[in-house]
């Protein structure tokens, strides 16, 4: 069994140290730590790689930092894994190999079914541009099954 703690967006106003106290707690127990990109300041980037777990970036938009690729891809229990920061489109080749492809960019929840392709994005834990959202998220990922945690966020 692999977990896999989800963020993205970490955009707008808020405190950085709050909100990684929060996901210190909430990602306690997870093997790995994945950003969706635009994560805004490098400190939550370097903060997230302070926890102590593997962290896995993609490119986003804000900033846009070319040192991070724009792609990733795993096999992780026998399942396809990708993230990508911006939804990718109808169509997709990149993303219709995958069994679940994990994006930022909307700031929306979403966890849906297309084709063969399981489509995740855990929003904002900030809250950030029009997004009323606060969410992270833990993706359970054993024996070729899937199991995805919305997880709210609440920042003092």
């Amino acid at each position: 069994m692999t977990r896999l703690g989800i963020i993205g967006d970490t955009q707008g106003r808020y405190r950085i140290g709050r909100l990684l106290d929060f996901v210190a707690d909430r990602f306690a127990h997870v093997d790995e730590i994945w950003h969706a990109g635009d994560w805004q300041e490098r400190a939550v980037l370097d903060g997230l790689g302070a926890l102590g777990k593997p962290l896995v970036v993609v490119n986003g938009n804000a900033p846009d930092d070319p040192t991070f690729p724009e792609r990733v891809r795993r096999s992780i229990e026998g399942i396809e894994v990708g993230m990508v920061h911006r939804p990718p489109r109808a169509g997709d080749s990149w993303a219709g190999a995958l069994d679940v492809c994990i994006h930022g960019h909307t700031h929306r929840w979403r966890d849906q079914v297309v084709g063969r392709t399981r489509f995740i994005n855990v929003s904002t834990p900030t809250a950030a541009g029009f997004s009323r959202d606060r969410t992270m998220g833990i993706l359970t990922l054993v024996n070729r099954e899937t199991d995805l945690e919305r997880v709210p966020v609440t920042l003092p």
